[in-house]
């Protein structure tokens, strides 16, 4: 049988083969539009995000040139300018009835706008608004303070050595100053005789009016100066009627008693009054208490020294490693003292041995004790066995003694009153409030931040004033700190450290501090009408109103000036020679400790008078020369205890401006910024800026709800173009991607 053959195969197998070709074509057409279509998502994501960042709040970029989104929904504005870039047909008004071809390709439907994260101008650590700050800042410039800073750092760096000398000797100075308080505490305990934290007391006369019991009333010999143990006649015999000697009470004790136990009858009393024995423990009970105490002072003062032996070593050693760097009116200032300063550490024959003496007083306290327990048995129970009970206080009395108590008092005496003392004059001044006198308090602004949230609060940002001064948050000024204590804790000679630190990141800092000056007031500013007046000193100490950052402001700036007068003041020979004949004339020459200590502190004094003066001066908005010389310094010594606030303000408003390097108000701050941290900077100015938006525009802005960028991801649906060829893959509608970030 035949085959038959078809004729239309080979027309049926091209048909198919062109159908596949086809539909390659078609896939490869497809595939091709929609990457093109993701690439065009992709630039006009791009696009959009570019003019969304042109939404930024007005106000916040008009008065403080930073950009940020406020009250605007990212997403809605993005959705609307990517809608007609996707689909030029999608803005036909309603009613449209004509041609719906465009012959747009790529015209997308469905499309989904996530915002994936938003960037507040308070995130990242203040980053985001520090970049602006530094961008805005780049218009201002900061040559001159530039030159300012560089000129500063020379002038310092000379007295860097002596300075640092001078922290470490108020280190010990501190200890030794608790040495010379507690001595003079122990002084009444011992010997009777009235003190302060100044000296023995006295009236107007010079006389010296002592208390009637006191622990070295009790002798056991006839007292006499030398068996009491004091240096000077004058005293003892100030104290020569006060003294009781327990020997000779005792053996009136035995002699009254023996009278009375051979002279007994029916008649007379039956038992043994002892009034001399009453006399004695009335003595003895008034005098324990103040041993006891004694004993404790000399325990304190004991692990004091041993406390200051490695402070002064320490010292010494550094004065000699310094010997050939510091200059010399600094290295005779600094080591005059030095011998009177090893007293304290029994490195010299005049010294106190507070081990032994503590040694000699708990062992007369337990003599008295033991003595007063015997004659409160004998005077309870007396008996046949009196003998034996007053031989026994008379055995225990024997091992009583007064060797190694002495304190040396010559020209400890005060001619004046404590009120009227210039000593006491002194304390006042170091004690009574750093910048007393220095502002015209009368005359501050009040105004204070009211809201809780501020920037700075929400992130924590540190405080770090410009010296390591630690003040209670409600504090008006320091208080009665010592000002060893002051010294130490300003750390004058690290000054220059702060400075170099900042000038090896001068750039970006300096820009920082360019576009705080340019915003932001300060107290020199008459016209300040922001949420506060002193912004600037916001931004450098972060407290909630004016009074307290300007407090603090002038407690820094009387830092510097502190710093350059002591700096003259304890190389000028003859300001020191002035303050030893003073400390002299006040405490003798018999007390070195005392002496060097006064002379130190009228230095001391002397120097902060001045540096007040000058605060003043430059708080009126006066130039005075930042180096201090013996032609510039102001203050004779006569004014050192007698200048008050009055006449502070007086002599300041009167003063002319000086020439040369003299810097005022506006460029201390600028110094006190140079060294100031960033990150507190950049956060307190953020506080500022809100709350004048929140005052002058919208009470109720947030920086935290302002944002400096989004991160954003799209999606679209591109309808398939030649969805009728149903073999082919790309025939079905796509979802399209894109994404993008977008920051000021």
């Amino acid at each position: 049988m035949r085959r038959q053959r078809a004729a239309g195969s080979i027309t049926v197998l091209f048909s198919f083969i062109l159908f596949l070709l086809i539909s390659l074509v078609l896939v490869s057409v497809e595939s091709a539009r929609q990457e093109a279509a993701v690439s065009m998502l992709q630039t006009n994501l791009a696009l959009s995000l570019k003019s969304l960042q042109g939404e930024y709040y007005a106000p916040l970029f008009d008065e403080y040139d930073i950009y940020g989104l406020y009250q605007a929904d990212p997403a809605e504005s993005l959705r609307g300018y990517l809608t007609g870039s996707l689909d030029p047909l999608s803005d036909l008004p309603d009613g449209y009835s004509g041609s719906t071809e465009s012959g747009f390709s790529f015209a997308c439907k469905d499309l989904t706008v996530n915002i994936e994260k938003k960037y507040s101008l308070t995130d990242a650590g203040g980053e985001f608004m520090r970049r602006q700050m530094v961008s805005a800042g780049a218009v201002s410039g900061a040559e001159v303070l530039v030159e300012e800073l560089l000129e500063a750092i020379g002038m310092l760096k000379e007295q860097e050595p002596g300075l640092r000398m001078l922290e470490e000797r108020a280190k010990a100075e501190e200890k030794l100053t608790a040495m010379d308080t507690l001595l003079l505490e122990l002084i009444p305990l011992l010997d009777g005789i009235p003190t302060n934290a100044s000296g023995i007391l006295c009236d107007e006369e010079g006389k010296i009016h002592p208390s009637h019991f006191f622990a070295k009333c009790l002798t056991t010999t006839e007292p006499t100066r030398e068996a009491v143990h004091l240096d000077t006649f004058s005293l003892y015999l100030y104290l020569e009627p006060y003294y009781v000697n327990l020997s000779e009470l005792l053996e009136k004790e035995r002699t009254e008693r023996a009278d009375f136990e051979q002279n007994r009858t029916e008649d007379g009393p039956e038992k043994w009054d002892g009034e001399t024995a009453e006399l004695m423990l009335f003595h003895l009970d008034w005098t324990i208490p103040k041993i006891q105490s004694a004993v404790s002072a000399v325990r304190k003062l004991r692990t004091l020294q041993e406390e200051v032996k490695p402070l002064l070593t320490n010292y010494e050693n550094k004065l000699n490693e310094y010997g050939g760097i510091l200059s010399e009116g600094w290295m005779e200032a600094l080591s005059e003292s030095l011998l009177a300063m090893k007293q304290y550490i029994g490195n010299t024959e005049t010294y106190y041995d507070f081990s032994a003496m503590h040694d000699r007083l708990s062992e007369n306290l337990g003599i008295l004790e033991k003595t007063r327990e015997i004659l409160g048995d004998y005077l309870e129970n007396s008996g046949e066995n009196w003998e034996e009970q007053l031989s026994a206080a008379e055995a225990e009395l024997a091992g009583y003694s007064l060797d190694g108590l002495e304190i040396r008092y010559q020209g400890m005496k005060r001619g004046t009153t404590v009120k009227d003392s210039f000593f006491q004059k002194l304390k006042n001044l170091l004690t009574d409030g750093l910048t007393a006198g220095v502002l015209d308090a009368d005359n501050l602004s009040v105004k204070q931040l009211k809201s809780s949230k501020l920037p700075s609060n929400s992130v924590g940002a540190g405080v770090f004033d410009v010296f390591d001064i630690n003040l209670p948050e409600n504090a008006s000024d320091i208080g009665g700190g010592t000002l060893f204590s002051v010294i130490r804790g300003w750390k004058l000679s690290e000054f220059t450290e702060f400075l170099e630190g900042a000038m090896e990141d001068l750039v970006e800092k300096t820009l920082v501090v360019s576009y705080a000056k340019t915003h932001f007031s300060d107290y020199s500013d008459t016209d300040g009408e922001g949420v506060l007046n002193y912004q600037l000193e916001y931004l450098l100490f972060g407290k909630k109103n004016d009074p307290d950052n300007l407090r603090r402001a002038a407690l820094c700036i009387l830092g510097v000036r502190l710093l350059m007068n002591i700096v003259h003041t304890f190389t000028n020979s003859e300001k020191r020679a002035q303050a030893l004949a003073a400390a002299t004339e006040i405490f003798g020459i018999a007390i070195p400790f005392l002496t060097k200590a006064c002379q130190y502190v009228i230095l001391i004094a002397w120097a902060l008078q001045n540096a007040k003066l000058e605060t003043a001066e430059i708080l009126k908005g006066k130039k005075v020369p930042f180096l201090v010389t013996k032609a510039s310094f102001q203050i004779t010594y006569g004014e050192i205890a007698t200048m008050d606030k009055e006449t502070r303000l007086k002599r300041a408003e009167a003063y002319e401006d000086a020439t040369g390097v003299a810097p005022s108000y506006g460029t201390y701050l600028l110094l006190f910024l140079m060294i100031h941290g960033e990150d507190s900077l950049v956060y307190r100015s953020m506080d500022l800026i809100q709350e004048e938006i929140r005052e002058g525009y919208d009470p109720d802005f947030r920086l935290s709800d302002c944002l400096c960028g989004v991160a954003v991801s799209v999606q679209a649906t591109l309808p398939g173009r030649y969805s009728a060829v149903s073999v082919s893959e790309g025939g079905g509608s796509r979802r399209i991607e894109a994404s993008g970030t977008c920051r000021y």
